[in-house]
């Protein structure tokens, strides 16, 4: 089980809690689904198929402004261009899939330089990609002071959901959750 204080938030789990913070809350006590999961094998092989492995997989750490620790797990990077990339083979769930991307953004703002009044920004023309390969298709990321204030109520409120003894309710049933590999464990 993760407490708060050995609690390393990475985008997955940002991406997770955003979908459905049940799924975050059953991620955070070991219970993994996934290596059971088809749809996510397709997405481990495209991910280890799809772009040279020169600019795969970099891995950034920072700590939040809450003393979180964070950690990003980026597909690739091309860092001359400015550019994080993630993977993703379809567009469902693209909201969690863009929140993740964000941040991995925040992530290299938090080692990178700080606005004004001290909040982490990136710099000019940093932003992230998300590459849909098999639709042939990008999607542009910004990250701005908003979503870096979001992100922070995101890790904080991980935080807490560490700290519950119990899950967070289930959904109402979406259509998401027929591909999801908790389906079976929260609707079975």
């Amino acid at each position: 089980m993760t407490s708060p204080t050995n609690l390393r938030v990475g985008g997955m789990l940002v991406g997770y809690y955003r979908l459905c913070p049940r799924k975050a809350w059953l991620s955070m006590r070991g219970i993994w689904m996934e290596q059971e999961s088809d749809t996510v094998a397709l997405g481990r092989l495209l991910d280890q198929s799809s772009y040279d492995r020169a600019d795969k997989h970099l891995t950034i750490e920072a700590v939040a402004p809450d003393g979180t620790a964070l950690i990003g797990k980026i597909d690739r990077a091309n860092l001359r261009e400015g550019v994080l990339h993630e993977t993703k083979k379809s567009r469902s769930c693209e909201e969690s899939h863009i929140w993740q991307v964000r941040f991995y953004l925040w992530l290299l703002a938090l080692n990178r330089n700080n606005g004004p009044d001290d909040t982490p920004i990136p710099g000019p023309g940093f932003r992230g990609q998300l590459d849909y390969p098999l639709l042939r298709r990008t999607e542009t990321i910004i990250l701005d002071e908003e979503h870096v204030a979001e992100l922070a109520g995101t890790v904080a409120a991980i935080r807490d959901l560490a700290t519950q003894a119990t899950p967070p309710p289930r959904l109402a049933k979406r259509s998401f959750c027929k591909q999801c590999a908790y389906e079976e464990l929260c609707y079975g």
